[in-house]
């Protein structure tokens, strides 16, 4: 449930002329790769099927509206007390249209898929559908005209004008009760009104056409119930959905246009859609499917708290809804890069399945063993990945081979088989269904990648134009799956180090998804990442700074903050001002990243003991043998959890624990070269006497000494004697030097700490364990 005090605060800013949120659907984006294009229209329609068919999971278990809200401010309270007390279903229309908390509230969590929100309202809803389908019937017999024109004048995104515009022809839904007016001027003057509160935001006004004659959605003219009744207002029910005939801007009035027309049930394009929807939905149960929409549309903390609201509460029985609902939230783990806990629903979801008799052999058994086999090669567990797509591929279920065969193309891609992966790809063509052009073009794009890495980029080239050519048998040369070959394109003309030409798709496909995706939607921070690393290999540090703060926007919008891949793209901004000389936000990012190493191993994330990821701690330390730091001031450009001055002994601990997790990435990118340099002796003692100068001056915030002590041991022994074997290397010739001085810190610490605390047998215990705990390790190495 959305925080009631951020409700309330976002209903007192909320004026009459609500924002409107719209949803388009066209039957060719359904075939795209595109899922989140229609995704919305989908999701929508399917929870006013919930909501009017009133089904068990949607009905309402508070008392009161004000016992759900709880709303601070007198006036809403007053107002919701009222309504909870004297609301009658022949007044819905009157309470909608009075100017109280009410209809705010509605309309906002209609807006946003809020299912908590609009829960409460359900009878509600039902009640203005039902009033308006009366109200309909006697408002059609007073017209003389078989078509009237109505209007709509207000604020809108512009994620949503540019959705607009690449739909004409498409159908649109709107997300709350319409209120329009027959007067157009008034429609105007709300558009061209005060300007719009942020630059997201523009101003149109929409010109709807009705035919009477259609059987659609209620509609009416609501005067005579109105709470305004000097208002000309003709209000539409909730989810009516229209056909978009053309959308231009008038540079006079400097506003868009979009002419709208109502749509009756029989049209073709919204039968399209109810048959792709029924296919689509197979056998799953409608509400778990609404979280599976929560995916594609990028919301995936309200997909996970979708699914574990139905199994917490108990609302499914059957075998199939569990399996579905385990695998949601699988999905909702891998997109946060949670692949344990992903691993761990998806066999969930496999034991539902594989104990029912019936469910043996269902679809979605492949796809389980499908999706552990990508997990793993994520987590490069190719050895594993390869048995459970082997297992996948065994199924008697047919319609994902190819997929099971793109996803074996994609492991071996990782293990640089290129030759097989090629085969692979090559087979999953060969089963694609001949119509999905969309697809095929997907595959011929993986193909070209796999020419690259072969370095035989006239094929790679000859397969990208295929790509182009199957995309455009479907779709327009504007929309955004065309990008994804123009950004592989120019991935190609970098590996070439043709900067340029590299520059030039990569902006085709910046362009292309700038006038037809939302501005969350993850292809921008693919291509903004690309643009970067253009400019990284240019040695342009500022503009690839820009570009990689824009891969960092767009990634905040819909990933959490200690998501891997946001993870890394902190550190690509820490390493260009590390570059730069700019220390100051060396030690801001690198504080990023600590955080949310450490935030991920709260929750759980076993990769962080793996070394998947790290901090920027002894990245830091290196810099003395550049000479770009004073080894007098280590300390103050270590991040802030590292200025062991200020620390306790947990943070202080975490940061060391950060240090070893650094050792482990950093090794299999050269780390080795330092052992036999200054710099690790340097920076060894350095962090001796730090802690040194802890215990001597702040005796009271003196950390534990011991584990300080194992810590650093931990350190030194995967220094010396764990990666040298991981990495079938020799050891370092000075590796006994650096263990010396690596020991003198240690010992040094905790002599100066226990010696100042009076407790001489503990620090001679103490130094025996450190030292059998080594020699354990020697022998071993």
């Amino acid at each position: 449930m959305q925080n009631n005090i951020q409700r309330r605060t976002d209903n007192q800013r909320t004026v009459r002329v609500d924002r409107m949120g719209t949803n388009v659907y066209s039957s060719k984006d359904n075939k795209s790769m595109h899922k989140t294009l229609n995704g919305e229209f989908i999701l929508y329609q399917m929870l006013l099927e919930q909501i009017s068919k009133r089904k068990k999971e949607l009905i309402f278990h508070q008392n009161s509206l004000t016992e759900y809200f709880k709303p601070e401010n007198s006036n809403d309270q007053q107002v919701m007390k009222e309504f909870d007390k004297e609301y009658t279903p022949d007044k819905a229309i009157h309470w909608y249209t009075r100017e109280t908390c009410i209809y705010k509230i509605l309309n906002k969590a209609l807006r946003a898929q809020c299912i908590d929100d609009i829960i409460p309202f359900g009878s509600f809803i039902r009640d203005l559908t039902k009033q308006l389908d009366d109200e309909h019937t006697l408002f059609i017999k007073q017209l003389k005209t078989p078509i009237i024109k109505v209007y709509r004048g207000q604020h809108i995104s512009k994620d949503e004008v540019n959705r607009l515009k690449s739909g004409i022809k498409g159908l649109i839904s709107i997300n709350s009760f319409l209120s329009t007016s027959t007067n157009r001027n008034k429609a105007i003057e709300f558009a061209t009104g005060p300007p719009p509160s942020t630059n997201d935001l523009t101003s149109i006004l929409f010109e709807i056409d009705v035919n009477i004659n259609y059987l659609a959605k209620p509609y009416a003219d609501i005067r005579r119930i109105s709470a305004f009744p000097e208002e000309e207002e003709i209000l539409f029910t909730v989810g009516s959905i229209f056909r978009i005939d053309n959308v231009s801007h008038d540079d006079k009035l400097n506003l868009w246009m979009a002419n709208l027309i109502l749509c009756s049930f029989d049209d073709a394009d919204i039968k399209d859609f109810l048959s792709s929807l029924k296919k689509e939905l197979n056998d799953q149960n409608e509400f778990v499917s609404i979280g599976n929409y929560f995916i594609h549309m990028l919301k995936y903390d309200l997909a996970e708290e979708h699914f574990k609201k139905i199994l917490n509460q108990n609302l499914i029985e059957k075998d199939i809804d569990f399996a579905y609902c385990y695998y949601g939230l699988a999905q909702a783990n891998i997109k946060h890069e949670y692949y344990d806990l992903a691993i761990s629903n998806i066999n969930k979801a496999l034991s539902y399945l594989l104990n029912n008799s019936s469910l043996k052999n269902h679809s979605l058994v492949s796809s389980c063993y499908n999706d552990l086999g990508s997990i793993y090669a994520e987590q490069s567990n190719y050895q594993l990945a390869l048995q459970y797509l082997d297992k996948a591929l065994s199924t008697d279920d047919t319609n994902n081979v190819s997929k099971i065969f793109a996803s074996l193309s994609n492991v071996h891609f990782k293990m640089s088989h290129y030759h097989i992966a090629l085969e692979y790809i090559k087979k999953s063509l060969e089963y694609q269904i001949e119509s999905e052009y969309p697809a095929i073009a997907n595959t011929y794009s993986n193909m070209g990648k796999i020419y690259i890495a072969m370095n035989e980029s006239e094929k790679a080239s000859t397969v990208f134009d295929k790509a182009i050519e199957y995309q455009l048998k479907d779709l327009p040369d504007t929309h955004p799956d065309v990008s994804y070959t123009y950004n592989e394109i120019g991935l190609m003309f970098l590996d070439k180090n043709n900067y340029e030409k590299a520059l030039e798709y990569m902006e085709l496909a910046l362009h292309l998804q700038s006038e037809s995706v939302p501005n969350n939607h993850p292809d921008f921070a693919i291509t903004y990442r690309n643009i970067a690393n253009i400019y990284m290999k240019k040695g342009d540090l500022d503009k690839a700074l820009t570009y990689y703060q824009k891969v960092l926007d767009n990634q905040l919008k819909t990933l959490p903050p200690n998501t891997p891949s946001v993870v890394e793209t902190y550190q690509a901004i820490e390493n260009i001002y590390r570059k730069k000389d700019d220390y100051e936000q060396v030690s801001i990012y690198s504080q990023k990243i600590l955080d949310s190493q450490l935030e991920r191993k709260k929750l759980g994330d076993k990769s962080i003991n793996s070394g998947a990821c790290f901090s920027e701690a002894l990245a830091n330390l290196y810099e003395i043998d550049d000479g770009k730091l004073d080894p007098n001031q280590l300390v103050e450009h270590l991040p802030a959890t590292l200025k062991i001055g200020r620390s306790d002994a947990s943070l202080l601990l975490s940061h060391l624990e950060s240090i070893e997790i650094r050792l482990v990435q950093q090794t299999s990118r050269g780390l080795f070269k330092y052992v036999d340099q200054p710099s690790i002796e340097k920076a060894l003692n350095r962090i001796g006497t730090s802690i040194v100068d802890v215990a001597f001056n702040e005796p009271k915030r003196r950390p534990e000494p011991l584990l300080i002590a194992e810590a650093c041991l931990n350190i030194l022994s995967y220094l010396f004697y764990d990666a040298p074997k991981s990495l079938r290397i020799p050891k370092p010739s000075q590796s006994q030097k650096c263990l010396l001085l690596g020991y003198g810190a240690i010992g040094q610490a905790i002599g100066h700490a226990l010696m100042h605390g009076g407790d001489l047998d503990i620090f001679s215990k103490g130094s025996i364990k450190v030292w059998d705990q080594d020699a354990s390790r020697r022998q071993l190495a």
